[in-house]
């Protein structure tokens, strides 16, 4: 109705907004493949009965495949940013960038479908999960390039429905549980973050966090209205991050569902809801709500519940739950920052988190595919039988403990520097304090990280192993995503150099 009346008000404008709308199509491709591979899988499932998971498998695979050399292929780092649809979404490098990641992460995660030993039946006996999986990547594709609060507010949807769905297709009351809980937690949230849109839009008469009218709104609205609003949007992201305090469904969640799909839990929802916050503080940080002094906050108890939590559980899933709390935590101390160097250095962290926690699952479920479980006890004396995925196992600990030769310490180390160089500057309080406690836990996190390999060489157990030697096309993916944490400690700079050509917030 909209676009009729401003045709009628202006002659060709309604051609002018098909012709713009068609452009913006071109870049919409990689989504559109999605949509087109879900069409697929769901006409493929119904045309076979029997027999359907080499069909299945065969789809997806070829579609992420070609998604993933498409993106790589058109990412150009110096391209500006492009607002689409009327400012709906925005197509920039940095969306890209986290796109690559994205398709990788649901790759990897299709290898260990494949080949999981106790779960591959439920990926591909139906095209169920496979649809909510690309329903997830959608979500997250369209998130990392929502430049708008109502498109923000769709995508987030997109993203929880399909995760409440996943953790709760499948038998067992644990599954049952854990769904509940993620969908109540969900919907609070949700609820909550569009009540807080509302009051934004009320403010500010725009929904384009992009726009002159939103910005000029912000500066003339109420302090304490505005700040409620922007807490408000604020809680839907942190539950999307996984963290404190909207953290509490990750551990029963991670628990519950299969290791394929804890993976793509752990990197792309939280990966896109981090650019999407990184937007929305820009979009208000010459308010007078006090981004620094809430993100540390935030950042100080995730360190605290995720590392101290972590030291006492007894499964490995359980331990990389609240280990992704903690690293939530760590994503928010960047962003507290509040400038270019803060900025590079949490795409860094975040990128560097996404192989880490890739590379931990599969070698997770490697040794779940020989032991039968992820549970400590079953871990014990494994190293002798499988000594190297252990020793993989081991250098991935201590990627995501922060130590070198790794990635992760390199990550660790730019995102402290960057604190103590805003403190130095600044001499903000609340920045000592998240450099403090950060530099504690990490040294915490040591103990649980390394209590893995621990159990793998050094205590013995009755644990039987499934027969069989790995296969080199198993080992293969685990491999190559060490070698990945292992070479980016020593050729950081690749990484360094591209984030600053990218404009990551617009």
């Amino acid at each position: 109705m909209i676009v009729l009346v401003a045709s009628m008000q202006n002659p060709g404008g309604l051609a002018e907004q098909l012709q713009r709308l068609k452009e913006g199509l071109h870049f919409m491709l990689p989504e559109i493949g999605i949509v087109v591979t879900i069409i697929l899988l769901v006409v493929y499932d119904l045309l076979f009965e029997k027999n359907k998971s080499v069909g299945l498998a065969a789809i997806l695979f070829s579609a992420l495949s070609f998604l993933l050399v498409f993106q790589v292929l058109s990412f150009l780092p110096e391209a500006n940013a492009l607002p689409l649809f009327e400012g709906l979404v925005t197509h920039s490098a940095g969306a890209n960038l986290f796109k690559i990641g994205f398709l990788l992460s649901l790759l990897v995660a299709l290898l260990m479908a494949v080949t999981s030993r106790k779960d591959s039946l439920h990926y591909f006996d139906s095209s169920e999960v496979l649809v909510c999986l690309l329903g997830v990547l959608l979500g997250a594709f369209l998130l990392v390039m929502s430049s708008n609060l109502l498109m923000i507010y769709v995508a987030v949807e997109l993203v929880s429905i399909c995760s409440y769905l996943l953790t709760g297709l499948g038998k067992g009351k644990k599954k049952s549980e854990a769904a509940i809980k993620y969908l109540l937690y969900g919907a609070a949230a949700s609820a909550v973050m569009l009540y807080g849109m509302s009051w934004l839009y009320g403010l500010t008469g725009s929904i384009d966090l992009n726009s002159d009218s939103f910005k000029i709104g912000l500066d003339y609205a109420a302090v304490v209205p505005l700040n409620i609003a922007v807490f408000m949007v604020l809680c839907g992201l942190l539950f999307k991050l996984g963290a404190f305090p909207l953290h509490v469904w990750a551990p029963d969640v991670y628990r519950a569902t299969p290791l394929p799909t804890v993976a793509v839990f752990s990197v792309v929802p939280k990966l896109a809801a981090l650019l999407v916050l990184l937007r929305l503080v820009a979009a208000t940080s010459a308010t007078h709500f006090d981004w620094q002094t809430w993100l540390g906050i935030l950042s100080i108890g995730g360190m605290v519940v995720g590392n101290f939590s972590a030291l006492w559980q007894d499964n490995a899933k359980r331990m990389l739950a609240y280990s992704s709390i903690a690293h939530a935590a760590f994503l928010l101390a960047g962003v507290s920052i509040m400038n270019r160097t803060g900025l590079e250095a949490t795409v860094f962290y975040a990128l560097a988190y996404l192989l880490m926690n890739l590379a931990a699952f599969y070698l997770i479920q490697m040794v779940e595919n020989k032991v039968g479980s992820t549970s400590y006890e079953q871990l014990k004396g494994m190293g002798k039988k499988i000594p190297y995925v252990s020793v993989l196992l081991l250098i991935v600990m201590v990627a995501l403990t922060g130590l070198p030769p790794t990635v992760g310490f390199n990550a660790k180390l730019y995102l402290f520097s960057a604190v103590y160089d805003e403190f130095g500057r600044s001499e903000s309080t609340i920045l000592l304090w998240v450099l403090l406690v950060g530099l504690l836990n990490t040294v915490v996190s040591l103990f649980y990280y390394i209590k893995i390999p621990y159990l793998l060489f050094f205590k013995e157990g009755e644990g039987n192993v499934a027969p069989g030697a790995y296969t080199i096309r198993a080992l293969i993916p685990g491999t190559l995503l060490v070698l990945s944490v292992l070479l980016l400690f020593f050729r950081s700079d690749w990484f360094v150099d591209l984030l600053n050509s990218i404009n990551f917030v617009l």
